[in-house]
């Protein structure tokens, strides 16, 4: 590997982004692409190992290694069983960047939640196990408003589903500040068709981070004959979305494809820095065909804005990106 950055460069249906989706699954424990694990086994197979060698920033070794035989996953780091793949999250960041990204903008809140989500959890790690609690505690009460519950069961559930929110906003509200104040810092001249970018929080229950417990479950008690009828958990961080914004205005419906392309790279790179910032490790970046999207001038503002110091990996069936790598 070298230590300016790496290009692989082959046809289309060579298996680029099959390498690049194995290096982001062994920082992940997880597809990047979201596909399930069943998914990621060969047709000829009953199972499927990853393994991947690390150095750390002080040089020191770190073997990451994953197994799936269609029923159990196992994590080993440096040969030690982990019972968490969340542990992955404190010794490994990896961002990858492709040109179905645009689906951040364009897509469905689900999406979205899930980006935001995993981008949290690499800057914030803690906010794994709040995230997991959370929707535990949703599961169940969602399948309590299915049954005939009673008056006392349904108070504890609610007790649990406020605290678990108000604890999971503040790393949201946390995340949100720290992005957009980086995209109105060093990153707000990247396009000059491409201002005032910001990420903005879009709670089904308005000023939903603002409330406190007592709050939260004053709202329970009003949203409860609706909760009933529908037999599920109407509001929370479950159900919110997040929009990306230009000024005023809504990317989704305002903007073009090509100012969507540049918004999600741009929050990419953001993002290397706040794990960089947050953590002290320094973010792998992968790059899977995306300058292939960009003209040279932005492809070149991307490139200055990528660190000497971080590991890059470029894929594309052009050798022509490798201008991106000369310094």
């Amino acid at each position: 590997m070298e230590p300016y950055g790496n290009l692989i460069i082959g046809p289309n249906g060579s298996g680029k982004t099959n390498l690049l989706e194995a290096m982001a699954y062994t920082a992940m424990g997880k597809s990047i692409r979201f596909h399930q694990d069943a998914d990621l086994i060969n047709t000829k197979g009953s199972f499927f190992a990853i393994s991947a060698g690390f150095q750390t920033d002080l040089q020191l070794p770190l073997d990451i290694h994953l197994a799936y035989d269609g029923k159990r996953k196992v994590l080993k780091i440096n040969k030690d069983v982990k019972r968490q793949l969340s542990s992955l999250f404190d010794v490994v960041k990896i961002i990858y960047c492709a040109p179905e990204d645009i689906q951040l903008v364009n897509g469905s809140p689900r999406l979205r939640r899930q980006h935001f989500d995993l981008a949290i959890s690499q800057v914030f790690p803690a906010y794994i196990g709040t995230l997991r609690e959370y929707l535990h505690v949703v599961e169940q009460r969602n399948k309590l408003l299915k049954s005939d519950y009673l008056a006392a069961e349904k108070r504890s559930w609610d007790l649990r589903f406020a605290k678990c929110l108000s604890t999971l906003y503040p790393f949201r509200e946390k995340y949100l500040q720290l992005l957009n104040s980086e995209l109105r810092g060093a990153y707000k001249d990247v396009s000059i068709n491409t201002k005032d970018l910001k990420v903005q929080y879009v709670p089904v229950l308005r000023e939903a981070m603002r409330l406190g417990e007592a709050e939260l479950l004053q709202h329970l008690e009003l949203y409860e004959p609706r909760e009933k009828m529908w037999q599920r958990s109407l509001f929370g961080a479950h159900l919110d979305d997040y929009s990306f914004r230009m000024g005023n205005f809504g990317m989704r419906a305002f903007a073009s494809q090509g100012q969507k392309r540049i918004a999600v790279i741009v929050m990419k790179m953001i993002q290397a820095q706040l794990i960089e910032s947050n953590t002290r490790i320094k973010p792998i970046m992968l790059f899977d065909d995306v300058f292939a999207e960009l003209d040279y001038d932005h492809g070149q503002k991307i490139h200055d804005l990528c660190k000497d110091s971080y590991q890059i990996f470029i894929a594309s069936p052009k050798r022509m990106c490798g201008r991106y790598l000369a310094r």
